[in-house]
């Protein structure tokens, strides 16, 4: 099959097609969409005119049928984004060892410990670490990771040209540095908010081999992620801790639903 260009992609996305034809469309195919809507002339000039926006700043645009747009979120079916736009280092989509490494902003000092060790752990046994560059776990777990001197993935809601949250700026910026890379599905100029880090949770699982649960409370966006990986078909885990509190109980949650299993105790 002729792939289409990835400025055709990005207009059909906007035009509101599902992935599964986006993904199946041939050039002749193409064709006849665009003679039945016009409007795509106008959409291709808006994404090329993103696309452009976008090179000035490093970011680079994968469609869902470029060969090298990762195996692992095609297999998400109907929840594989019709365009990923990342910065850094794009081999690490060919790497089969990544380990999702999430939890609350809200933990307490033993779950940013968790977060940390576990990727550093990880890290060090070859992985990729995953996560979602917020403050608390999924910081403490880029950290653990690059203090092993590891590569990360940070998956964002909100588009390249922007950090949130903005006190990771710094923390962004050695990630690119240190071999890591940030993905969205968000073109430019798009701001997080509490959809876009649903739809977020839902990559950081896709991409990941394993997704480990360090410490969130019964009420977390994190559970969002478990919940995906386990409809992705994941390995699931959650840490465990000396005692229960308000801050692990998400954990505990799962564990005695039977919805993961347990690591053990640190």
């Amino acid at each position: 099959m002729d792939s289409l260009n990835i400025d055709e992609v990005m207009a059909l996305q906007m035009l509101g097609l599902p992935i599964k034809m986006i993904r199946e469309m041939d050039l002749a195919s193409f064709d006849c969409i665009y003679n039945e809507h016009p409007e795509l002339e106008e959409l291709i000039d808006t994404a090329n005119h993103i696309l452009d926006c976008q090179e000035q700043q490093g970011i680079v645009s994968i469609s869902c049928q470029d060969a090298f747009f990762p195996r692992r979120l095609l297999e998400i079916g109907d929840d594989c984004p019709s365009v990923i736009h990342c910065k850094g280092n794009l081999a690490l989509f060919k790497e089969d060892k990544a380990a999702a490494i999430i939890g609350a902003r809200s933990a307490d000092k033993e779950g940013i410990a968790k977060a940390y060790d576990l990727a550093s752990q990880y890290s060090h046994d070859g992985y990729v670490i995953v996560s979602g560059l917020a403050y608390g776990c999924d910081t403490a777990a880029h950290i653990g990771c690059l203090d092993e001197g590891g590569e990360t993935i940070a998956i964002v809601g909100n588009s390249l040209d922007i950090c949130h949250p903005r006190g990771n700026k710094a923390l962004e910026e050695r990630i690119l540095s240190n071999g890591g890379m940030m993905m969205s599905e968000c073109a430019i100029r798009v701001k997080a908010n509490p959809t876009r880090l649903v739809a977020r949770s839902r990559l950081q699982a896709a991409l990941s081999e394993i997704v480990i649960l360090a410490q969130c409370p019964s009420k977390s966006g994190s559970l969002h992620t478990m919940s995906f990986a386990r409809q992705y078909g994941k390995k699931c885990y959650a840490a465990t801790f000396l005692n229960r509190t308000e801050a692990n109980a998400g954990n505990y949650d799962l564990l005695d639903r039977g919805l993961c299993r347990a690591l053990p105790e640190g």
